[in-house]
């Protein structure tokens, strides 16, 4: 096969391609990164009525 140049439409496709899947990657972490933090939050807050939380000093 050998060296082929690349015309503008197959790059601007690749582009196209490559923007949708790093788009869909971005969201996907985004909804990772949340569903962690909320998950931490409820297991590190038992005490959601206002009670304070004791500190041993």
């Amino acid at each position: 096969m050998g060296d082929q140049p690349v015309t503008k439409a197959a790059f601007d496709g690749a582009i196209a391609a490559l923007t949708a899947a790093v788009t869909a990657m971005t969201t996907q972490v985004t909804t990772l990164s949340n569903n962690i933090n909320v998950n931490n939050h409820n297991r590190n807050n038992p005490n959601r009525g206002g009670e304070p939380i004791p500190v041993t000093r």
